[in-house]
């Protein structure tokens, strides 16, 4: 095993806590390795806006893979510095299908979150973080914003409880052409273009950093992480990762309510000193 030069984390399920916070000891381990001199990096499906705040209270490096791999972000800015937008059209009819079978959703178009009133009411129950707050713009019709703005759109987030509702919208997203679907947990969807993916995008920023994938780990546990973990030399799942992740994964860490991360971490910095 190389060196490791960096480390990507993924956010929800990962490096937050079941109840979607930072812990101490996961802040404390990052630090660690980046005193070390590695570089600790967000790979997340979130907007650069909202992803900001947790990189901040990570302590983590400024350049973030957002979006779920369509961008990069910098933590200090929360603006894009690389973008991988899906086709227009194809953005439109996945807007329009979402509000046709009434689910609630998150458009990303550039550093903006649109959503309807319904998805206000929606995400407004669990979402009051100051990140998301600053992003988000009300429209009457998120189908018929983008396409009286022709805006280029980055991700469509589309969240449900009911199981078949899921089922139902992926299949007829899946039927656009110029779109990719994944997920990141249970109950909601993520559209993309099919060249987007947190492995790629995490390529071009190790690049930009001056290493590379093969003096990489990353830490994640759902679907929209397995490009990543793929595309790593050090793959690492969550204890509470989906069966599919912790298959294409060298090993296994403790859950994000055990500050699985945090050990993961430690583990990494133990072998780069025996390493040395």
């Amino acid at each position: 095993m190389p060196l490791i030069e960096l480390i990507a984390l993924d956010l929800d399920g990962t490096a937050l806590t079941p109840d979607g916070t930072v812990s101490h000891a996961t802040r404390q381990a990052v630090r660690r390795a980046r005193a070390a001199g590695l570089r600790v990096v967000v790979s997340t499906g979130r907007i650069g806006g909202e992803a900001r705040e947790f990189a901040a209270q990570l302590d983590a490096d400024d350049l973030m893979v957002t979006s779920g791999g369509a961008t990069l972000s910098s933590a200090a800015t929360g603006r894009c510095t690389m973008r991988m937008s899906m086709p227009w059209e194809a953005a439109v009819q996945v807007a329009a299908v979402v509000e046709r079978i009434g689910m609630t959703a998150m458009i990303y178009a550039g550093e903006r979150l649109l959503i309807t009133p319904y998805d206000d009411l929606g995400f407004g129950r669990y979402k009051s973080n100051e990140g998301y707050l600053a992003v988000k713009q009300v429209v009457p019709s998120v189908a018929e914003h983008i396409a009286a703005h022709h805006l280029s759109v980055d991700k469509v987030f589309v969240r449900s409880q009911d199981p078949i509702t899921l089922a139902n919208a992926r299949a007829r997203i899946e039927q656009i052409a110029g779109v990719r679907v994944m997920s990141s947990a249970a109950d909601n969807l993520e559209v993309v273009t099919p060249a987007a993916d947190k492995g790629t995008a995490l390529g071009m920023l190790c690049r930009t950093l001056g290493t590379d994938l093969s003096r990489a780990a990353a830490i994640g546990d759902s679907e929209n992480d397995l490009e990543m973990l793929r595309a790593v030399a050090l793959p690492i799942a969550m204890g509470n990762a989906t069966d599919a992740v912790k298959a294409v994964c060298r090993r296994v860490t403790l859950t994000n309510a055990q500050d699985g991360v945090a050990a993961a971490i430690g583990q990494i910095l133990a072998e780069n000193d025996r390493s040395r």
